[in-house]
C-alpha cells in the first residue's frame, strides 16, 4: 500500500467529522466497551481526540492547492512582466538595428516565441538577454529606450528566479504535507474502525446509541463498513 493510500472511502471531511462525534459521545458510553473488549480503557476518547486536533492541525488538500494557485500566480505574474520589457526593448531594437537580424537574434528574436511560458527556460533566456542589452544599451538609448527600463532588467530576472524556485520547492512540499495529512487521518480511522465493529455487537438493539459510533458508508453504498476498507 502506498503511503498516500487512504484506508476509507468516504471524504476526509466525513471520518473528521465522526472522529469528533465519537470523540464527545464516547466517554459516557466508554464502560460498555471495556466491558465487551478489555483491552479497551478509559483513554479511548481522549486517544480519538488527539488524532482528530492532529488532523485538524494540518493543512487541508483546498489550502494547500489554493497556496500552490498563489505561486503559480506569482510565476505567471513574472514571466508577463519579462515578456513587456522584451516587447518594449525589442521595439527599440528594430529601431536601432533595422536590417541587421544577426544583432536582432542576439536579442533572442529568433528564439522568444518558443519558451516566453517556459519559467525556467525564460530565466535563463533573460540571463543572456541582460547581457546583451549592457552591451547594445547605448545604441538603444539613443533611439530612445529609458533607461529605467533597461535598469530593471536585473530586478525582473531576480523576481522570475524567486518565484519560479519558490513554485518547485512548493510542489515537493505539496506531496509531503499530502502524505502527511493522509497518514493522519488512516491512524484516526484506526482508532475509529474497532469502535464501530464493537457498537454493531454491543448495541445492536440500541438504534440510537448504535447511530453514534457505526462507521459512516459511501454514498454508494448500501452494504456493511467493509465495503469502508481499501486494503
Amino acid at each position: 500500500m502506498s503511503k498516500n493510500d487512504r484506508l476509507f472511502n468516504v471524504t476526509d471531511s466525513t471520518i473528521l467529522q465522526h472522529g469528533k462525534t465519537v470523540a464527545v459521545t464516547l466517554p459516557q458510553d466508554v464502560g460498555d466497551f471495556i466491558t465487551f473488549d478489555s483491552t479497551m480503557n478509559d483513554s479511548y476518547p481522549s486517544t480519538i481526540d488527539e488524532a482528530v486536533n492532529a488532523v485538524i492541525a494540518l493543512k487541508t488538500d483546498m489550502v494547500v492547492i489554493d497556496e500552490m494557485a498563489e505561486k503559480t500566480l506569482a510565476v505567471n505574474d513574472a514571466l508577463a512582466a519579462c515578456n513587456k520589457s522584451f516587447r518594449t526593448i525589442k521595439f527599440f531594437v528594430l529601431k536601432a538595428f533595422p536590417d541587421n537580424k544577426a544583432i536582432q537574434n542576439q536579442f533572442g528574436f529568433n528564439d522568444i516565441r518558443k519558451l516566453r511560458k517556459d519559467q525556467s527556460r525564460m530565466v535563463m533566456f533573460m540571463s543572456d538577454f541582460i547581457q546583451i542589452v549592457a552591451k547594445h544599451g547605448d545604441a538603444l538609448i539613443a533611439e530612445g529606450c529609458s533607461v529605467a527600463v533597461l535598469d530593471e532588467l536585473p530586478v525582473m530576472l531576480q523576481n522570475l528566479q524567486n518565484t519560479n524556485t519558490a513554485q518547485e520547492m512548493f510542489k515537493k512540499e505539496r506531496g509531503l504535507i499530502t502524505q502527511g495529512r493522509i497518514e493522519k487521518l488512516n491512524e484516526l480511522y484506526s482508532l475509529l474502525k474497532p469502535i464501530s465493529e464493537v457498537a454493531q455487537i454491543i448495541y445492536a438493539d440500541d438504534v440510537a446509541r448504535l447511530a453514534r459510533y457505526v462507521m459512516p458508508l459511501p454514498k454508494s453504498s448500501s452494504n456493511s463498513e467493509d465495503d469502508l476498507i481499501v486494503s
